[in-house]
């Protein structure tokens, strides 16, 4: 009998002692990895979350950059990690979709990570310069159908380029491809002449003067809210030609490794719903687009779909690992 009292007893303790330690988290800072450089909208966004979180959960929330190696170093530094809710990953589509489908990766998005929310947004848009003889989307077809245009895009196999490939292939249409690196570095070549058109996000606008480049539509399937931000009146693929599509999946939030306790999850999405908020999306630079989906399930849908939009795309263009 007294060893009954004795084992439930010690059970209980137990029990209590986890309970009073789970109910401390967090009592030391926490690591939130970003797999971009400093200075990027993924970082300027990433550190907005950290101010949110460690003003909310009462402890630092610092920010460390790494990037490199195809994202896949800063992402296993957090697959590495232990699930106790310290280190927190800023996932994004190379992290979680474009690498993973087009090489052999020692981590697994779905499988070695719990989503938390997705905040970035993108969609992007065709430009030309502002002197181009085409004035709209309609008139760039059939010059496009006439001539081998070149397109610029800032990397082969990144959303830039995979929307090209939709826009070719919804339209008939066909391009010489020139990857540029970057996105400012593509429609620094569309202003200097070296492509005759270019794929860059809706939110690019905003670099340019008034006149310098000119957006002939926006290569998404349906109307976002942040797209009358930055591009008022700029129709989409799918407002224009119902049943064309052109859409490829840009969006970027937060993550935990799998296993982390479900109390820390919890506590983890509470305190980050203040980034859902109209004061906080206000002052999110008009350089990123914004469209907040929170919740785990919802976030792990999100990004199911992107998996199952960039599959097929990367098995055409011959770069999905199989």
């Amino acid at each position: 009998m007294n060893l009954i009292k004795f084992a439930v007893s010690s059970f209980a303790v137990l029990w209590l002692s986890m309970g009073a330690a789970m109910a401390e988290w967090p009592d030391k800072p926490i690591t939130y990895v970003v797999s971009f450089g400093a200075g990027g909208n993924a970082d300027i966004v990433a550190r907005m979350n950290a101010d949110v979180l460690s003003r909310e959960l009462g402890v630092p929330v610092n920010v460390v950059n790494k990037p490199g190696g195809a994202h896949i170093p800063a992402t296993m530094s957090v697959v590495e990690a232990p699930a106790d809710g310290y280190t927190l990953f800023n996932w994004s589509p190379p992290s979680f979709m474009i690498v993973p489908l087009t090489r052999e990766t020692p981590y697994a998005p779905l499988e070695d990570f719990i989503p938390l929310f997705a905040g970035i947004s993108a969609s992007n848009a065709l430009y030309v310069r502002g002197d181009s003889p085409y004035t709209t989307f309609e008139e760039f077809l059939e010059g496009a159908k006439e001539n081998k245009l070149t397109i610029g895009v800032n990397n082969l196999g990144a959303p830039p380029n995979l929307s090209a490939v939709q826009l070719a292939n919804e339209f008939g249409l066909e391009f010489k491809t020139l990857a540029l690196k970057t996105v400012p570095a593509t429609m620094a070549g569309l202003i200097g002449g070296q492509v005759d058109v270019a794929v860059g996000q809706v939110a690019s606008i905003h670099a340019y003067q008034d006149g310098e480049v000119r957006p002939l539509i926006i290569l998404d399937n349906a109307r976002q809210p942040y797209m009358e931000k930055d591009l008022p009146g700029v129709r989409t693929v799918g407002e224009a030609f119902p049943g064309k599509e052109a859409g490829v999946w840009v969006h970027g939030g937060l993550a935990v490794k799998a296993g982390t306790p479900q109390e820390i999850v919890n506590k983890l999405l509470e305190a980050s719903k203040p980034m859902g908020e109209e004061e906080f999306i206000s002052q999110v630079p008009k350089s990123v687009g914004y469209n907040w989906v929170h919740g785990v399930d919802e976030t792990t849908a999100l990004i199911q779909a992107g998996i199952d939009l960039y599959s097929p795309i990367l098995d055409g263009l011959g770069l999905l690992q199989k």
